[in-house]
This record gives C-alpha cells, structure tokens and sequence, in this order.
C-alpha cells in the first residue's frame, strides 16, 4: 500500500526569509504563522510552521516574500527533534515546499504575486497568470458554525 504525506498552509510570514547557498544549491527558509479561529470572540490559537524552498522557488522566495506577506504553501510535513539553547528537547514542524502562491494585493508583497509549482527535479516554473493582473484582497473570515460542501 502506498503512503502520502501533503500539507497545504494559508498564513503569514512571521520575519523575511533566511536564504542561503547549501551544497551548490540555495535554499529559502522561512516561518509561517497560520491561527485556528474558535468561537466568535475568542483570541486565536497560533501555530507555526517551519517552510524551506529549494532552487529556482527559493529565489522567489527570496525576490518576492517579506515579513508579513500572506502565502499559500503545498508541502511534505515533517517533524525534527532538537534540542535548545538551555538543554531543553523541542520539536518543529517543517514543511519542505512543493507549491508556493503569494496572495494579497500587489501592494502586500511590492509585486505581482503569483503561483510557483514544482515541476519535478526540484525546478520551479511560473503558473500561468491570467491577463488581468489587477489583484483583490484575499483576506475572508470563515464562520466554523456554518455548514461546508467538503465531503469530510
């Protein structure tokens, strides 16, 4: 039987990217921010998540993403056991990046946004964008109280 492991995030960037050179290949390392709305009225719950981009993704990653910015990320989720500063064990999540797409108005990100999907072989190619490149806020508020159509 065959096993898959997929994440897809929608946050913020919690500080501009890390990028650096490993290995002859550059690798963008962020954190994102994703908050789990509860009740109307109440403070949401935080989670944060670890996202690397290699190749050609972590110089978008680099050229495009700010603190603050609002992406959607596809990725293979896993966890790593470190241990801190004061001798403490920790856990991360991370997520190695797949599928990155900025979202926001162009002014959020100081581009044109877009989608940049993984094309195999670690190359990551522009989606192809629409002509119309004007851009609305995302930004929605979901109502958990309300029925969805998704089957689970």
């Amino acid at each position: 039987m065959a096993s898959y492991n997929k994440i897809i995030l929608i946050g913020h960037l919690g500080d501009d990217p890390a990028v650096r050179d490993f290995e002859g290949r550059k690798v963008a390392n962020f954190s994102i921010a994703v908050n789990a709305y509860t009740k109307p009225g109440e403070e949401p719950k935080t989670d944060w998540f670890r996202v690397s981009f290699w190749g050609n993704n972590a110089e978008v990653v680099e050229k495009y993403l700010r603190k603050g910015n609002q992406v959607y990320v596809e990725g293979r989720l896993s966890t790593r056991t470190y241990t801190d500063n004061t001798g403490q064990t920790r856990f991360s999540l991370d997520v190695q990046g797949q599928n990155l797409t900025m979202l926001g108005s162009r002014s959020d990100s100081g581009g044109e946004g877009g989608s940049y999907q993984n094309q195999g072989g670690g190359q990551q190619q522009p989606a192809a964008q629409p002509q119309n490149t004007k851009r609305e806020s995302t930004d929605t508020t979901f109502n958990a109280d309300e029925p969805d159509d998704l089957p689970f």
